[in-house]
């Protein structure tokens, strides 16, 4: 979902410049940011869910293989999420 909404614009996350894209609906948002520069395989990208403002999921990775799942907790924002997942 989130790699379809509009670029919002480019923010700095942790010294590194990154595009943002957002969105929001019924109490869940999210954010997806990614590299601004390509060719550097290990600049992370990210993906934050929040669940009436508080989060609930973090996953990070880069283009050279590292993954990492910063945050989870599970709840009713799953079946919230996959509702909207199955519009798109």
């Amino acid at each position: 979902m989130l790699r379809f909404e509009d670029l919002v614009g480019i923010i700095a996350v942790e010294g590194e410049d990154k595009y943002l894209r957002e969105f929001e609906h019924r109490g869940l948002s999210g954010s997806y940011v990614t590299p601004s520069r390509s060719g550097r395989p290990y600049e992370f990208s990210r993906i934050q869910v929040r669940h009436l403002g508080h989060k609930v999921l973090e996953l990070r990775w880069t283009k050279a293989g590292d993954f990492q799942m910063v945050a989870y907790e599970p709840g009713e924002w799953e079946e919230l999420l996959e509702r909207l997942a199955n519009v798109f």
